[in-house]
């Protein structure tokens, strides 16, 4: 079995366990890293511990591994750390979305909790120290408030995070209004959101839906379960062509896994929702990863959409063809007038737009041509 469904059989909570007690160490390494590449290794931490085969550190023990930068000696030991530093950052977000919802809230720039941050809100996850997470998402109902909102976070001891402060994956930087934000006493970051469904998604709900779906409870907002769902699927296939790139999204698919849930009728409501043709699709594939995950067969997917996770489940374990393919099927992004107009900081036409493609589409051969280079 290749690792990725090896990965996925491991953390199924039935035959997991036993999977996990009787993997050789010697393959330990490789299927950490599998777990690392598809951002679920906080979730086979998690597994890991829950079947015995990792444990829980001891406070004062943790403390001092977990301030450590040296390397683990053992998978038991890399598991536990993974798991105590990630329950350590989850808590610590967590803390960090109530009080910046209830600053912002009373400055006059209410919010909602996008992503991760709504899964923490609602407790979806049956143990949030095993979504991986890395910044907290808030969506300003009113998107005039975008950069007051931003300010405001500033104001009350935030920065902006550098470019060479994250993982380059952590971080999009065409997806958000407005630039991530810090503590440096803090784990992660916090992004400010104006619409629902990425920028370069050929289609996005409207920010109409979106308020439609904003509820007042308890004194604050939230947004509908559906609409969670649909921005989760939305960052997860459409973003930067992530369908087409059969990127698997594997947190995403747990996500929208625990949702199904937590809320039965999810499914319901997301076929009774009129949506464009793109959002559909995803959706629809993104169910399919679901079934196949969570062993279920009632989402309604259809045959196109199981044969476009096979196929992703095919390539994640081929990584240098996946990447090669994966280069060959975003030159069109790559060259986009309004992508390369935001990479470049201002409008691009004619001889500059000719410019920026030409030099864009030369870099992406590179590494196209190293990655085959690499597989042969």
């Amino acid at each position: 079995m290749r690792d990725t469904r090896y990965l996925i059989a491991m953390l199924d909570p039935a035959g997991g366990p036993d999977l996990i007690r009787s993997y050789s160490a010697e393959d330990w390494p490789r299927l950490i890293d599998a777990a690392a590449r598809h951002k679920v290794l906080p979730l086979l931490a998690a597994a890991a511990v829950d079947a015995g085969f990792a444990s829980t550190l001891p406070t004062s023990f943790a403390k001092m591994l977990a301030e450590s930068t040296s390397s683990a000696s053992s998978p038991e030991l890399t598991l536990s750390l993974v798991h105590h530093r990630n329950a350590l950052r989850i808590a610590d977000l967590e803390s960090q979305r109530v009080e910046l919802q209830e600053m912002l809230r009373g400055k006059g720039f209410p919010t909602v909790a996008l992503k991760g941050a709504a899964l923490l809100e609602w407790k979806v996850w049956p143990n949030p120290a095993a979504r991986r997470m890395t910044d907290i998402d808030l969506l300003v109902i009113d998107p005039a408030h975008a950069v007051p909102a931003n300010d405001a976070i500033i104001d009350f001891g935030y920065r902006m995070v550098l470019a060479d402060e994250v993982d380059s994956d952590s971080i999009d930087h065409d997806d958000h209004q407005e630039p991530a934000l810090l503590r440096d006493d803090r784990h992660g970051s916090v992004e400010i959101h104006s619409h629902l469904l990425p920028r370069f998604a050929r289609h996005a709900l409207t920010r109409e839906i979106a308020a439609q779906g904003i509820s007042a409870t308890s004194g604050s907002s939230t947004l509908s379960v559906a609409d969670v769902a649909l921005h989760i699927i939305a960052h997860a296939r459409l973003a930067d062509r992530a369908l087409i790139r059969a990127d698997p999204a594997l947190n995403s698919v747990f996500d929208v896994g625990y949702l199904l849930v937590f809320d039965p009728s999810l499914v319901e409501q997301l076929v009774r929702r009129p949506l464009p043709r793109d959002v559909r699709r995803a959706v629809t594939a993104h169910l399919a990863a679901v079934e196949s995950v969570f062993g279920r067969h009632d989402l309604g997917t259809t045959r196109s959409a199981r044969l476009w996770w096979r196929w992703t489940l095919w390539l994640a374990d081929r990584s240098r063809l996946h990447s090669l393919y994966r280069d060959v099927v975003m030159v069109p992004l790559f060259l986009d007038r309004d992508r390369l107009s935001v990479r470049e900081g201002r409008d691009l036409h004619g001889l500059a737009l000719a410019r920026a493609r030409l030099s864009h589409f030369t870099r992406r051969a590179r590494i196209a041509f190293g990655d085959a280079g690499g597989a042969a």
